[in-house]
C-alpha cells in the first residue's frame, strides 16, 4: 500500500533504453525528485511524494539500471550524461517546461549538472547530501582499488568489483547500512536493501565503468569548483553531519561556491529524506516558499494563507 499513488504514469524511450516516471498532483511549480544511484530508484522519495503532492506537481523517475526502467548491459549507457537526458525527456514527456529540481547524492550531482548545462530548464535545486566533488572526502571512507583483487573485504574495501560478483547482497547490505547510521533505521535500511536487490552486481559495475564527468573531477579541485560557480539558479543545500557516505563538507562547499543557503541536519546520516522526513519536507517547502510565495496552492486549496 501507498500513501498516495501516481496520477499519471509511463515510459519515455531514447536509444532502446525505456525509463519509467510517475507525476502526481497539480500547480505550479512542478518539483522534479531525481534518482541517486542505480542501487535506489524512485520510491526512495516515499516520504516526500504524499506531502508535496498536496500543494503542486511532482515528477519521479526510475533511473535507468533499478526499478521499472530497463537495465542496459552496456556501460557506456549509464554515462551521466545518459541521466541528465533522461531527465529531460521525462520533463519533455510530461509537459514540464521548467522545475525544481530535488537530488540526494548522485541525484545531487545530476542536478547540479542539469542547472549548469540547461539553466533554461531549471527553476532551482535542492541538494541532499551531494556527491559533487568539492569539499574533503571523508577520513573513514578509505579509498580502495575498485578493480584490483583486495587482501581484505571489510569496509569500504567492498566497494570492489570482484566483492559485488562473488558477494552482491553483502555489498548492498554494507552500503545501506552505511546510508543510515542513526539508531532505530531497521524499516529504512530493510527498504533499501530490498530496493538495491531490483538491480545487479553486473548493473552497478557498469554504472562504476560508464563515462563520468562527476569522478573525473574529483582529483581537479580547481575545475570542480569551477563547474560549481556556473550554478546560477537559486541553491539550497541540506547535508547530515553524520553522513557516512559523503562528507558534509562537501555540501558547505557546494553551497559556499554556489552562492546558496546550507542546512547541517545534527546527527543525521545521508538519507534524511527518509530518516528525517518531517524536517526535510519543511525545508525543502520553506526554500520553494521563499522563491514562489507561502503555501500557494494549500493557500487556494483549504484557504490557509502562510506557513
Amino acid at each position: 500500500m501507498r500513501a498516495r499513488y501516481p496520477d499519471e504514469e509511463g515510459y519515455v524511450e531514447r536509444g532502446g533504453v525505456r525509463t519509467f516516471y510517475e507525476v502526481y498532483g497539480s500547480g505550479d511549480p512542478t518539483v522534479l525528485f531525481l534518482p541517486a544511484w542505480a542501487i535506489l530508484h524512485s520510491r526512495m522519495w516515499k516520504s516526500q511524494i504524499p506531502y508535496f503532492a498536496r500543494y503542486q506537481r511532482i515528477v519521479t523517475f526510475d533511473p535507468r539500471g533499478n526499478g521499472k526502467s530497463d537495465r542496459p548491459p552496456d556501460p557506456a549507457a549509464y554515462a551521466d550524461t545518459e541521466y541528465v537526458e533522461d531527465a529531460l525527456a521525462v520533463m519533455d514527456v510530461t509537459g514540464t517546461e521548467r522545475a525544481i529540481l530535488v537530488g540526494l547524492s548522485f541525484g545531487g550531482w545530476l542536478a547540479a549538472r542539469l542547472a549548469v548545462d540547461h539553466p533554461n530548464r531549471i527553476l532551482a535545486v535542492a541538494l541532499i547530501g551531494p556527491a559533487i566533488p568539492v569539499g574533503q572526502s571523508l577520513p573513514g571512507r578509505k579509498r580502495y582499488s575498485f578493480d584490483d583483487v583486495l587482501e581484505t573485504e571489510e569496509g569500504w574495501a567492498k566497494y570492489n568489483r570482484h566483492y559485488w560478483r562473488k558477494d552482491y547482497r553483502g555489498f548492498v547490505e554494507f552500503f545501506i547500512g552505511e546510508m543510515f547510521p542513526e539508531p532505530h533505521s531497521t524499516k529504512q535500511i530493510e527498504d533499501g536493501v530490498t530496493w538495491g536487490l531490483e538491480t545487479t552486481a553486473d548493473v552497478l559495475t557498469a554504472t562504476r565503468d560508464a563515462p563520468s564527468l562527476q569522478r573525473s573531477l574529483m582529483d581537479r579541485p580547481d575545475e570542480a569548483a569551477e563547474f560549481c560557480r556556473r550554478i546560477r539558479c537559486p541553491v539550497m543545500v541540506i547535508h547530515g553531519d553524520q553522513d557516512r557516505q559523503v562528507s558534509y563538507t562537501r555540501g558547505v562547499e557546494t553551497a559556499r561556491l554556489t552562492g546558496g543557503e546550507v542546512v547541517i541536519i545534527h546527527g543525521a546520516g545521508h538519507h534524511p529524506p527518509s530518516r528525517e522526513p518531517v524536517k526535510t519536507n519543511l525545508l525543502l517547502r520553506a526554500f520553494i516558499d521563499r522563491l514562489y510565495g507561502p503555501w500557494s496552492n494549500l493557500g487556494r486549496n483549504i484557504g490557509i494563507a502562510g506557513m
